[in-house]
């Protein structure tokens, strides 16, 4: 599931230097001066010489605790932050000294999503819940750098924040440990589950456009597939005057029968509740039922775009993507589905409303949902009667009445594909 980043993405980087022991903090310092001090009034010989070696080892480890990170420099970055269900990348982290001071030893922690790394037994739970802390340590010279590589493995959909990143180093006697802290350094987003899909009906009021139909009804003139004699009656627009000319007589154009598809995917987040409780699976499910609608309209080059009342990882809003074509469109239909998390901002039935103003008339609109609210039914009533094209796939166990005239479909999984086990049209 989408993990929220929080407020640590807003954070500014800081660091930490904590003393090792009571000994060495102020307070025990400031005692052992005093001891310094009352020896040397009361002529105790070897205790002056031991204190003032602790203090010069503590002043030294000081001031080397204070420029070890000086001058040090951190690249972490991802080979990919885009990835479907396990799929793997590589979490480069890489330390680079650039002064002549060395890092007797300089640790490397990050937090990821938990299972990303398996068989770790280094793995320890991180500051936020679902995550897990991956670390590494090595000694760096002068001038020199020392690099990891760290295979991370995208278990399940949704949105990660990695980081915080944190770099430790210390003196050579590892009094003063210093620690610099990145807050979130990158995020990985998942992607839901694509499966096949059975042939879908997708009818269209539009008669003009990018997608094939079987029944010569239509004709879109921009899509000239052959010529033909002249016959009384035909448009004269439609003479294709060079042909006419080669030919002799008159020649008119044939043009491709296609239909224009344009459809608007909602997601009913809030129907994946029950007594309050989200239905995870469930939910999933129906996330993976639009991401798979939305693959196979846009295989089919129509416009798709999605609207979900969850609320999404990365903003805290819903998603609204207007309906386009094209890979990029997929991607972002793909991107909105894998930051869906467990809330939403609005119910289904009046965030509809609110959106429904900015569909064009003749818009397919499919409603995925896992229970039909009384008020949806309906909304979908009136839509029919509007002149909209209206389709429903309702995933889970619970199987409402379909609407007459709307094409209505209850899914089932089966193993990596989809199978409509019942529907009307």
């Amino acid at each position: 599931m989408s993990q929220n980043p929080g407020t640590s993405e807003k954070l500014k980087p800081r660091i930490e230097t904590r003393a090792v022991g009571l000994l060495l903090n102020k307070f025990g310092l400031a005692i052992i001066a005093v001891v310094l001090a009352l020896s040397a009034w009361a002529g105790l010989t070897i205790i002056v010489i031991i204190a003032g070696l602790l203090l010069a080892a503590a002043g030294l480890s000081k001031l080397w605790s204070i420029l070890s990170l000086k001058g040090v420099h951190c690249e972490c970055h991802l080979t990919e932050t885009r990835v479907f269900p396990r799929e793997s990348v590589e979490l480069k982290l890489r330390i680079i000294n650039r002064k002549v001071l060395p890092l007797p030893w300089v640790q490397v922690n990050d937090e990821i999503p938990t299972g990303f790394i398996s068989g770790d037994p280094s793995l320890v739970p991180g500051s936020r819940p679902g995550t897990e802390i991956v670390s590494r340590s090595a000694s760096v010279l002068w001038y020199s750098s020392i690099s990891w590589k760290i295979r991370l493995v995208g278990q399940k959909r949704g949105y990660y924040p990695l980081g915080p990143l944190t770099i430790t180093s210390a003196d050579i006697f590892g009094f003063y440990p210093r620690t610099l802290i990145e807050p979130v350094t990158d995020y990985l987003i998942v992607y839901p589950e694509i499966f096949s899909l059975p042939p879908l009906v997708m009818p269209s009021l539009y008669p003009l456009g990018e997608s094939k139909v079987e029944k010569r009804i239509y004709e879109d003139p921009s899509r000239t597939i052959g010529i033909r004699d002249y016959l009384p009656g035909d448009s004269l627009r439609r003479i294709h005057w060079k042909a006419s000319a080669r030919h002799q007589h008159l020649q008119v154009k044939v043009c491709e029968p296609t239909t224009t598809l344009r459809v608007a995917i909602f997601l009913a987040s809030d129907s994946f509740q029950y007594c309050g409780a989200w239905q995870e699976e469930l939910l999933e499910y129906g996330i993976s039922t639009a991401a798979s609608i939305g693959n196979y309209l846009v295989e089919k080059k129509s416009q798709v775009g999605l609207w979900i009342n969850a609320r999404l990882a990365d903003s805290g809003q819903p998603a609204k993507i207007f309906p386009g074509s094209g890979v990029d469109q997929l991607m972002r239909i793909l991107e909105s589905l894998a930051k869906v998390g467990l809330s939403f901002s609005q119910p289904f039935v009046d965030f509809f409303q609110e959106e429904r103003q900015k569909l064009p008339l003749g818009t397919t609109i499919i409603f995925i949902l896992a229970y039909l609210p009384d008020r949806l039914k309906e909304t979908i009533l009136d839509l029919n009667h509007s002149g909209y094209k209206v389709l429903v796939y309702q995933v889970g166990d619970c199987q409402d009445s379909p609407i007459p005239e709307v094409g209505w479909y209850h899914l089932h999984k089966d193993g990596d594909k989809f199978d409509i086990i019942s529907g009307e049209n």
